[in-house]
């Protein structure tokens, strides 16, 4: 079986995989007719089979019956989401650049997100935030957090925030005209950083969950 792909069909392949990771479930017909800018259903459906025959999916008669099959572990399930990895989190002095960085992807079940849509993940670098636990997982060097940029941030919330262009992971507490952002650490020399209330627009998002990273 001749199992090269043409341009065409690697790009459908991949439109295929990324909406997978986006939504958590396949394509539809029309959906890939008008991402991939085909001027039928019959067309996609052609590409379809020639992936098909080339062991790269499987159909089936249901709604949304596109199966990828796995190569190489790049396996994409149904149930799992695709969590991009956006760079690195301080924890600790901010001195690691905020610029968004391609570092992967975390699949993760949607069960875990808990239907939560506007995530993304950072890796935390040091160790300001070493005795604080979400969901009873510590927020270590190496751990991976999971940021909700659209969640409501209360006092005593975990966040990100965005100072002179690093990202930094702190709790935070408002008062009358300033934000606090402390550490919670077993490193005695952290200590808070005080911003103006005005600067609210550097809270990048509400950490929602640390995983463990068993790579570190």
């Amino acid at each position: 079986m001749d199992s090269i792909l043409t341009a065409k069909q690697d790009l459908i392949l991949r439109v295929i995989r990324e909406y997978f990771l986006k939504n958590g479930q396949a394509p539809s017909l029309s959906e890939l007719q008008k991402l991939l800018d085909i001027a039928t259903k019959r067309g996609v459906v052609n590409h379809l089979e020639a992936l098909e025959r080339k062991g790269y999916i499987f159909r089936t008669s249901e709604p949304r019956g596109i199966h990828m099959v796995e190569r190489d572990e790049e396996v994409v399930y149904e149930y799992l989401v695709g969590v991009p990895i956006l760079g690195y989190a301080n924890a600790g002095t901010p001195i690691v650049t905020a610029e968004e960085e391609n570092l992967g992807v975390l699949k993760i079940d949607k069960g875990i997100l808990r239907n939560k849509k506007d995530i993304f993940s950072l890796i935390v670098k040091g160790d300001s935030m070493d005795q604080e636990k979400i969901d009873g997982n510590e927020i270590k060097d190496g751990t991976y957090i999971l940021v909700d940029k659209e969640a409501n941030i209360e006092d005593g919330d975990v966040v990100v925030a965005i100072i002179e262009n690093c990202a930094t992971v702190k709790k935070i507490k408002r008062s009358k005209d300033m934000i606090i952002l402390y550490p919670n650490s077993s490193n005695s020399t952290h200590q808070p950083i005080y911003l103006d209330r005005n600067t609210e627009s550097m809270l990048n998002g509400k950490v929602v969950r640390v995983l463990e990273n068993p790579l570190t």
